[in-house]
């Protein structure tokens, strides 16, 4: 039995803790005995809990709890050495970690024999400054990859750390044929003929939220009629844009045309109701709410950053970071042409497949596997090794 640490900051609802999360409810367990270790609890804390594994929190702190004074300074650091206690009494041998600075120097106190990071998204590259003691470092998509290893003399890592493991997710229950689309837009309010397009994302500065908006109103402005009407859907938890992005959609003069929806567990339903995705951030790795928008058939509009443009491929159109005509030409063609939007919803689905969360656990358990070194049975104390 291979005992896995799983090590991070927090855990809220993200695309990283998502992927965590996928990877926890289906790990062999009778191959791998998980063990998480969050420094600060999170809303996601719970799904762990129900997973019958040990949890570890070092501290009470919630990371939405955005105040931080000297005590939290200090719990952090008093978690440094706190943490290499429990990854020896619970004799890891291997640990992934995400994106948690000090979980490298922990692991290595603690004599751990293998230790991965996984790195979801461009801006968390850097966040382990010195690579150098990884076995492995697990990338989402080759964009990751490659800006990590563009800067590998100041990381201190080798291309041979690497492996890019593609997010993974269920591709059953994300099947728009389970879910009839007249009902689940009916409980949004939306009539058969309108035009619906949705994201799905944190609210916060970087997902660039106000630029879709502006180009979903310049649209309004210059092209919509009676019939087909627009309308929008933003769904996700406040991370500070809200009340901006309200305000906004009135200063813009579409605030009856766009729903502002909490984040919500009927995912799949959700998507059911929109005729097109949007993701118009201003960085990503391979965001799980793309791919699961994929999953249920939709043509998508997302801005080239990160691993999209590796994801895209022919199932929609790539629009600037700034310029609002590609998002009002992107819709014109689609609202005009349902043919298109068919087409490119069907092209969705069938890359979609490539990401399939049974593919993704056997890769990281095949990788989990080729690092450690078997412990002996008979031996007391903890021997992690390395091939």
């Amino acid at each position: 039995m291979i005992r896995v640490g799983f090590i991070c900051d927090t855990f809220e609802l993200g695309g990283q803790e998502l992927g965590c999360l996928a990877l926890l409810r289906r790990l062999d367990r009778n191959r791998f005995a998980p063990h998480f270790y969050t420094f600060r609890p999170g809303n996601l804390l719970d799904d762990i809990a129900a997973l019958d594994i040990p949890i570890v929190v070092g501290h009470h702190k919630p990371a939405s709890d955005k105040t931080w004074t000297a005590a939290d300074t200090a719990a952090r650091h008093a978690w440094r050495e706190q943490l290499t206690v429990h990854l020896r009494a619970d004799r890891i041998d291997v640990c992934i970690i995400y994106a948690w600075r000090e979980g490298v120097e922990s692991a290595r106190a603690a004599e751990i024999g293998a230790i991965i990071e996984r790195v979801d998204g461009i801006d968390l590259g850097s966040r382990i400054a010195d690579k150098s003691a990884c076995t492995r470092i697990i990338c989402e998509a080759r964009a990751v990859r490659d800006v990590i290893l563009a800067q590998r003399t100041i990381l201190k890592c080798r291309r041979e750390q690497f492996k890019v493991i593609r997010n993974g997710i269920d591709l059953e229950r994300f099947d728009p044929r389970r879910y009839d689309r007249d009902q689940c837009r009916a409980v949004l309010g939306f009539g058969a003929r309108e035009f619906v397009i949705g994201a799905l994302s944190r609210l916060a500065p970087e997902k660039n939220l106000g630029h879709l908006l502006r180009g979903i109103a310049e649209f309004v402005h210059r092209y919509d009629e009676s019939n087909d009407r627009v309308r929008a859907v933003i769904a996700g938890p406040d991370c500070g844009s809200l009340e901006s992005l309200k305000a906004e959609t009135a200063h813009l003069g579409i605030a009856e045309r766009v729903r502002f929806l909490p984040a919500t567990s009927d995912t799949p339903q959700t998507l059911r109701a929109f005729d097109v995705f949007a993701m118009t951030s201003l960085f990503e790795g391979v965001p799980f709410a793309l791919l699961e928008a994929m999953a249920m058939g939709l043509p998508i509009i997302a801005t080239p950053v990160g691993a999209i443009p590796e994801t895209i491929d022919g199932n929609g159109f790539l629009v600037s970071v700034q310029r609002t005509e590609d998002i009002v030409q992107a819709i014109l063609q689609m609202r005009s042409d349902r043919d298109l939007v068919r087409a490119l919803g069907e092209r969705s689905r069938t890359l979609s497949k490539k990401f399939d969360v049974n593919r993704m656990v056997r890769e990281y358990e095949a990788t989990i596997a080729g690092v450690v070194r078997r412990r002996p049975v008979d031996t007391a104390s903890h021997l992690g090794g390395v091939l």
